[in-house]
């Protein structure tokens, strides 16, 4: 059985226009199912040929556009405020590893004798960013974000 993927998360969000059109669905499909209640109620079982109620289902309408409305806008603020949140940690990954390279270049430069404690303390801190990164982005595979890495590290001839 294939594995389901993810659409990247700024695919997943909404637009406005989206948003609205589903709130209106919504609103129709409950008035028209509180009509068609009352319809079966009132006409088919009491058999009362009285007028149909329409003032609550319009009411009910309304009340399920403003609920959907409300909902979905604040699904929408909670993928935006996540999306800029993995992009602060993707550029702050990047910043780091642009430093610990300069770290790892200026030491083998100084004393390349002391290039090697240097060298697995900059390795730690770099798998510790690439599972921040794997954690950050689930849609990514990780051999993907190992191999990005691979080319943007900086590898100190021995």
């Amino acid at each position: 059985m294939k594995p389901k993927t993810q659409l990247p998360l700024a695919r997943q969000i909404a637009s406005d226009m989206a948003i609205w059109l589903l709130s209106v669905a919504c609103a129709i499909a409950v008035f028209a199912m509180s009509i068609f209640i009352q319809w079966l109620v009132y006409d088919d079982w009491l058999h009362d040929k009285g007028p149909m109620r329409i003032v609550g289902s319009l009411l009910a309408g309304g009340l399920s556009f403003a609920v959907v409305l409300r909902w979905q806008f604040a699904v929408r603020w909670r993928k935006l405020e996540l999306l800029h949140r993995f992009e602060s940690i993707k550029w702050m990954t990047d910043r780091i590893r642009n430093s610990l390279q300069a770290i790892e270049c200026i030491t083998y430069a100084a004393d390349p004798g002391a290039t090697e404690s240097v060298r697995t303390a900059v390795d730690a801190i770099e798998e510790v960013l690439h599972e921040v990164l794997a954690d950050s982005h689930p849609a990514a595979p990780p051999a993907a974000a190992k191999s990005r890495a691979d080319e943007t590290s900086f590898e100190v001839p021995r």
